[in-house]
């Protein structure tokens, strides 16, 4: 018995089979099976029922679980405490929100690739709910997305705060009070997509004007400034991204009562699944994040 066969049979029951195992380990579905029965015949015990269409582990696999992950967890931790960090390796997948892709993801990347050099990095641009359900299911090591709340079985470190507010063309008509709920119901909302937390703030907003329209969506804040700034309808935006914009005019920040609330984001990864390489990764996202902590955060 070794590391790599626990580490191939707790992926296996993670991700449910052996195929999307040998995807994330980068070894053929042969070396797979063959880890497998080395460590069935190691332990004398079988695993998996081979008669189910799916892999589905045996009581005796569902025992051996518990055990996999805590010698996979005190490997990592003698690696983290005993080894040379920069020696850390593999490849881990990392769910990205746009506004962190458009904010500091670069530097994180950057700094990543110089501290530990032999660590590489798939990257996943999408909205929050797609991003959770990755997570969820394994398809992801590690996500930076945003929202107040996760789910059971989710860990959340972190990563600051961000300001939204209402933004319009330079064509939109000068208010001299601020808009308030009632005032939505008569404006052409912009929002990104339903699987977002920032379509729930819309959704929010028009629920207490009263008014039934439906936004207009968008799955690219990158192009909900753009049509914003056409003209097209009103969005929220956070000022942070949009400096240029505002200062030629191009995107008008618009009072409102009140104010939007700020968005909190995280580094999120499974409670039970925890790395020393997310470890490093979610250390060094809490370090380059721009986003605003709160004071002695």
């Amino acid at each position: 018995m070794n590391f790599r066969q626990l580490q191939t049979f707790v992926e296996i029951v993670s991700l449910g089979s052996f195929a999307a195992a040998a995807k994330k380990l980068n070894a053929t579905q042969s070396t797979i099976s063959a880890r497998i029965q080395e460590l069935e015949q190691d332990l004398g015990v079988t695993l998996f029922d081979r008669g189910q269409r799916k892999a589905t582990v045996t009581a005796k696999g569902r025992e051996l679980m518990g055990y996999a992950e805590r010698a996979l967890a005190l490997q990592d931790d003698i690696r983290r405490h005993i080894g040379p960090s920069q020696g850390l390796s593999g490849l881990v997948r990392v769910g990205v929100a746009e506004l962190v892709a458009m904010t500091w993801l670069p530097r994180f990347a950057a700094t990543l690739r110089e501290r530990y050099p032999q660590i590489t990095l798939e990257l996943d641009i999408a909205l929050t709910s797609p991003l959770r359900n990755r997570l969820v299911s394994g398809d992801l090591d590690i996500a930076f997305i945003p929202g107040p709340a996760f789910d059971v079985g989710l860990t959340a470190r972190s990563l600051g705060s961000v300001q939204f507010g209402w933004m319009a063309g330079r064509d939109f008509p000068s208010r001299r009070s601020p808009l308030i709920a009632s005032d939505f119901s008569e404006l052409r909302i912009l929002s990104l997509g339903e699987n977002s937390v920032h379509f729930e703030t819309v959704s929010s907003w028009l629920a207490e004007s009263g008014s039934t329209q439906r936004p207009d969506l968008c799955n690219s804040m990158t192009v909900l400034a753009m049509l914003t700034a056409a003209g097209v309808g009103v969005s929220l935006l956070p000022p942070m991204c949009y400096e240029k914009e505002l200062a030629s005019g191009e995107l008008r920040l618009l009072d409102s009562d009140p104010a939007p609330p700020r968005m909190p984001f995280s580094v999120v990864f499974k409670s039970r699944k925890m790395t020393a390489i997310q470890t490093a990764i979610a250390d060094i996202a809490a370090e380059i994040s721009t986003f605003e902590r709160a004071p002695g955060g």
